[in-house]
């Protein structure tokens, strides 16, 4: 037994539930952490005392839990629960049963409670009912007495207390009694609307020899309220047509004076039958029947049929149209004041219109104000007739021819009469339509833009663009109309999109998308590249002689530099006198500097096709040039406007860079060729390129002999192949050694507007008339640098050496 408990305590109080291998290793693990060592047998005493303690305690816990267990299974206990149950279930018994009890009792009470209201509301009923039947046959009787009388407004009294009395007496119509009384009140009723309607009768026929008598008529009115429903809609719509009758028969659409040019006889004939209303008989008809509102919106009704069958017939003339829409508006205006309400509210309700549909008289005329339209189109063109195709140049001139009192015009006059015209159209429109005709003379406004771009601007500066001026005189006039074409061009691109904002702001919001004067802008983007061309062609042309003087200069015989040559003064004369016409005469700073990036290009080109045309130069023609060059630049720099020296701008930056390139390639023609080996250096360190082609061009300009370049190239090529800092291309890969003999090298692709001054590239994309062979490029396809390196190698190998 003690072993077993020992067992225990070493295994702990969870071993129970273990199997005996579990039960063993656990006891093995307690072991060996008791006595982990031989020399920690020496603590058994301590250890058994321990175990001994934990057995003890594991005792006391089963004696706990035995103790626990025999109470809970107490048989006692579940007897006296089921005790307690049934005594609860015979509570509840108890509980329902009184329930039900009190249930019954409260459904007797509510019962008595329900037949007495029941009672109660059938006692209410019929006292009200036989109050009501009181009151009806006393008001029966009043209404008979009244009949043979003129007592109008107190018949009106009697004849509502009846036709209010009898709708709640209704369901007692199966009474034969109350029947009978019935039937004398509906025979009443009858005889009181064929009385009112004898007075009526007399009050339209209006017999001067038996006037009505308006109170009389006024009391009837209330009578005819109070009978309703369709009778009082066939006394109203009586009227009108009594008021409008004479209005139909002589306004006729057939006949003379209903024709569109009497509209505002129709409206001054109305104000008269108006007045008389509002003085006569406006105050006889209650204010609820709105006779007054009716009778404008039944006039609106009639005359707007009467318009529509007069348009169909025919067009009218276009001041015919707007003096009726304007008479027709001014009528809608008053009204619609008259009345605090828009005038499609004022005619809503009347005798011929349809309860969701508004409308204004004016609206018809809408399908037809196309004739407005065409008369403007119509008017535009006979405006600008006198400035289109062969007749543009004369205008052009024409405007150009100075007063010496007057200033210059800045842009054709053309061109502001037009937008005035097309303001003033849009005012005078928009105060008719907002709708589809707005957006028809939309189309008109763009129609005649593109027709002024092209048939205006553009052919006032067509002429024979091979002119050439070989004296060296620049065309002014042609500079001057250029100029204030591009001025026109531009302002009427800027005022083309304030006009189509105006535009947007006046029309219908759904047909707002629709407007757009993008196509007619971009054509005067293309009047103004235009511009740029011709301005860049008369300069091109001015400098011609200039040009031409460089090739007939032996360069190669000069003996020494002497200050700018004479070319130099007529070439600087020649722009300077253009540039000071083009700072003048153009109104906006962007083209004045647009057109002067392109000029540095043109000019810095045509120089440099010269420079190469007159080729061998020898280092004292490059030196000469080189000068020239410098007072090339510093007139280049002042063609948008003057600059100071320290100047840092884009302009001057780009000016360098076009020039700058022209110089280094002058710089290394100048370098003398002895020693080869530093004229190569020099060559790597300007150029910084390896390009065996390159390098041959600078041979060519410079002169050199056959024999001496091939050793040129064998230094060329040990210097390059061991310089892995040089590129494969320069500004160089792109010159062409055989320019092209046409001088005019403008066009409109190359002036295109708004490129950057910085414009990568600079002489190199001046003159890429082809592509070397060391470009990289062929066919627009870039070659790998290691097939540039293969064919230059080849054409080492090629080549003779020296003594062979």
């Amino acid at each position: 037994m003690s072993g077993a408990a020992a067992g225990q305590g070493l295994a702990g109080p969870s071993s129970i539930d273990m199997s005996d291998s579990e039960v063993g290793e656990q006891v093995m693990a307690r072991l060996a952490s008791s006595f982990p060592n031989a020399a920690s047998l020496s603590r058994h005493q301590q250890v058994h005392a321990k175990l001994q303690l934990e057995i003890m305690e594991v005792k006391d816990e089963v004696v706990r839990l035995k103790g626990e267990l025999r109470r809970d299974q107490d048989p006692g206990k579940m007897s006296r629960i089921q005790t307690q149950i049934g005594e609860l279930m015979q509570q509840i018994n108890v509980i329902r049963e009184k329930a039900a009890e009190a249930e019954a009792i409260v459904k007797a009470i509510t019962g008595d409670i329900q037949r007495l209201d029941v009672a109660k509301r059938n006692l209410t009923g019929a006292i009200q009912t036989l109050e009501r039947w009181g009151m009806f046959k006393h008001a029966q009787s009043q209404l008979k007495e009244l009949l043979p009388t003129k007592r109008y407004r107190e018949m009106a009294q009697a004849l509502s207390a009846v036709i209010h009395l009898m709708t709640p007496l209704r369901p007692l119509n199966t009474v034969s009694t109350v029947a009978t009384v019935f039937k004398a009140a509906e025979a009443d009723r009858q005889a009181v609307q064929e009385k009112v309607a004898v007075e009526m009768d007399i009050f339209f026929r209006n017999n001067p020899n038996q006037p009505p008598d308006l109170q009389v008529v006024q009391e009837v009115c209330l009578v005819i309220d109070v009978l309703g429903g369709d009778f009082k809609n066939h006394i109203i719509e009586r009227y009108l047509q009594l008021q409008l009758a004479e209005y139909r028969r002589i306004f006729r659409s057939t006949d003379e004076a209903g024709q569109l040019d009497n509209v505002p006889r129709r409206y001054a004939w109305f104000r008269r039958v108006l007045k008389h209303h509002d003085e006569e008989d406006s105050q006889l008809f209650p204010t609820d029947w709105d006779v007054t509102r009716l009778l404008v919106a039944s006039f609106a009704e009639y005359t707007r049929a009467d318009l529509a069958n007069v348009l169909g017939k025919g067009t009218p003339s276009v001041s015919v149209l707007m003096d009726a829409l304007q008479s027709t508006l001014d009528f809608e205006a008053f009204f619609a004041k008259r009345f605090d309400m828009p005038f499609e509210d004022v005619t809503a309700g009347g005798p011929q219109s349809q309860a969701l549909t508004k409308w204004t008289i004016s609206s018809v005329f809408d399908n037809y104000f196309s004739v407005y339209v065409d008369a403007q189109d119509r008017a535009i063109a006979d405006m600008l007739s006198q400035h289109r195709g062969a007749r543009s140049r004369s205008s052009l001139e024409g405007s150009m021819q100075e007063d010496s009192d007057a200033p210059a015009p800045t842009v054709l006059p053309s061109s502001t009469e037009l937008f005035y015209f097309y303001g003033q159209t849009l005012e005078q429109c928009g105060k008719y339509t907002t709708g589809e005709p707005m957006k028809k003379l939309a189309r008109v406004f763009g129609k005649w833009l593109k027709v002024y771009s092209d048939e205006v601007l553009q052919a006032s500066m067509k002429r024979d663009v091979s002119r050439r001026s070989f004296e060296g005189r620049a065309n002014l006039q042609e500079v001057k109309n250029a100029c204030i074409v591009l001025n026109t061009a531009e302002y009427c691109q800027n005022t083309s999109l304030q006009l189509e904002e105006r535009l947007k702001d006046k029309i219908d919001p759904t047909l707002k998308e629709d407007i757009s004067f993008e196509p007619e802008r971009e054509n005067f983007t293309a009047v103004m590249t235009q511009c740029i061309t011709v301005l860049l062609r008369e300069l091109e042309s001015a400098c011609e002689p200039a040009f031409a003087a460089i090739l007939k200069t032996p360069w190669m015989h000069l003996e020494n530099v002497s200050g700018r040559s004479a070319y130099i003064v007529d070439l600087v004369g020649s722009v300077k006198q253009i540039a000071e016409v083009v700072r003048a005469r153009i109104e906006s700073k962007k083209y004045i500097r647009n057109f002067a990036d392109k000029a540095v290009g043109v000019v810095i080109l045509r120089l440099t096709q010269s420079v190469i045309k007159s080729r061998p130069l020898k280092k004292i023609g490059a030196e000469q040039i080189l000068l020239d060059v410098q007072a090339v630049k510093a007139c280049l720099l002042d063609l948008p406007e003057p600059h100071t020296e320290s100047s840092s701008s884009v302009y001057v930056k780009y000016v360098t860079k076009n020039t700058g390139q022209l110089e280094t390639m002058l710089k290394v023609i100048l370098a003398p060729d002895d020693p080869p080996e530093g004229f190569v250096q020099n060559y790597c360190l300007l150029i910084g390129d390896r390009s065996f082609s390159n390098f041959q061009k600078i041979l060519d300009l410079k002169g050199t002999p056959r024999n001496d370049q091939q050793r040129l190239l064998d230094i060329f090529l040990s210097v390059t192949s061991t310089n892995d800092d040089l590129t494969d291309t320069s500004f160089l890969t792109s010159l062409d050694m055989d320019p092209p003999n046409d001088r005019m090298v403008t066009s409109p692709s190359s002036t295109a507007l708004f490129s950057p001054t910085s414009a990568s590239g600079g002489l190199p994309g001046l003159l890429a008339r082809a592509a070397s062979v060391d470009a990289g490029v062929n066919d627009g396809r870039e070659t790998p640098k290691a097939f540039g390196d293969f064919r230059r190698l080849v054409s080492f190998a090629t080549r003779p050496r020296h003594g062979e």
